[in-house]
């Protein structure tokens, strides 16, 4: 077993490497990399590459060709499946490799398994440390976490606004609040979610593309538009998200009362559509977020305006929230932030964000962190 620790951690910062190799491509799975250490070298590696394919683990084990010495160490990242699952149970491999030392990132999320894979390998003799880098294992799987202990999709806005709290001037205009550092920032956040979503105000608005364009790579989730009422039609052949070669991943998300000739123009188009129910001139957000559970789209990164963030954060449908800040002052009493649809009137009551991260790009901060609802 190697017992230095800085060795420990930088073994477990490779598996964390080749688990963010594949960074959003293995939903509704975790993102997992798993190294075999001898002799000190590491001799052997894997990640999990996509839903249904071969864990992390397995892959390292059957690359792994020599025969297990007294230190030969497998870190993972995630702690092993203990069922047999669509790719058979990891634990009941390792203990089979002969391999009798395990270093853990963090537990499994799920309440029902956390903690059995541990068990098994410690019944089996094999000595396993719990806990390395534990932060950082656990963050990058945010969304799968969530999905599997509440069973729903993580539902997370990105915001922008000024330090006074505008997201937009009075004008509508916005380009750009942040620098270019930030603005990047957005598109890692882009691939990781499986889906991204705006409003059609904001289509109308910014014409946005919505992909991820990272190190010359062009990477598209599946892209929703909320557009109740099915208005401006007539110029979606000039947006980018109905004409681009990812047209095929936009889903327009209507109400019931949409009328008949606005549905069927757009069917004429070839759009998708989701049809969901209304209230007083709005979507019910929730049974959108229900439709995604459904469809097995385990997190949802909303691009909102102003209206629609407050709408979501009011109606505590928000999960976490990543904040871009920039020193600004726009000093518009007009200027579009977020509203009131309901509010507390003592500090102890408000809504907050728990578990904060702060990352400076520049000048601009980004915050992230759980929404405590009301």
């Amino acid at each position: 077993m190697i017992e230095e620790p800085e060795k420990i951690i930088s073994h477990m910062q490779h598996a964390i490497y080749l688990a963010k190799k594949a960074w959003g491509q293995t939903h509704t799975n975790p993102m997992v990399g798993a190294v075999i250490v001898e002799g000190g070298k590491v001799v052997s590696e894997g990640y999990h590459q996509r839903s249904g394919g071969k864990h992390a683990e397995i892959i390292a084990l059957e690359s792994y060709k020599g025969t297990p010495k007294a230190d030969t160490t497998l870190f993972i990242t995630l702690e092993p499946c203990s069922t047999a699952g669509r790719t058979g149970a990891c634990t009941n491999a390792i203990i089979t490799s002969g391999i009798k030392h395990v270093v853990i990132g963090t537990l499994d999320p799920n309440p029902n398994h956390s903690g059995s894979g541990v068990t098994l390998l410690k019944s089996a003799g094999i000595s396993v440390k719990v806990g390395v880098l534990e932060e950082v294992c656990r963050e990058m799987n945010v969304i799968f976490n969530h999905w599997i202990v509440h069973q729903k999709p993580l539902c997370a806005l990105k915001i922008a606004m000024t330090l006074d709290g505008c997201m937009a001037a009075s004008t509508g205009h916005s380009k750009w609040i942040t620098g270019e550092l930030a603005r990047n920032d957005v598109m890692n956040w882009r691939k990781l979610f499986p889906a991204i979503a705006v409003s059609q105000n904001t289509v109308s608005a910014d014409n946005p593309q919505l992909t991820s364009r990272l190190n010359d790579e062009v990477f598209c989730s599946r892209r929703f538009v909320f557009n109740r009422a099915l208005r401006d039609l007539e110029n979606y052949k000039n947006y980018h998200l109905f004409t681009d070669d990812f047209k095929l991943e936009t889903i327009v998300v209507h109400g019931t009362e949409a009328s008949r000739d606005k549905v069927e123009a757009l069917e004429a188009m070839g759009i998708q559509a989701w049809e969901i129910s209304e209230s007083e001139g709005k979507l019910d957000m929730s049974e959108f977020l229900k439709l995604c559970a459904k469809k097995e789209i385990p997190g949802v990164f909303i691009e909102p305006g102003a209206k629609l963030a407050t709408h979501m954060i009011s109606n505590g449908l928000v999960d976490y929230m990543y904040i871009y800040q920039s020193p600004k002052f726009l000093m518009d009493q007009k200027g579009h932030s977020l509203g009131v649809e309901r509010f507390s009137e003592l500090m102890d009551e408000s809504v907050r964000l728990i578990n904060l991260k702060r990352i400076y790009f520049g000048e601009d901060t980004l915050i992230t962190g759980n929404l405590q609802n009301f």
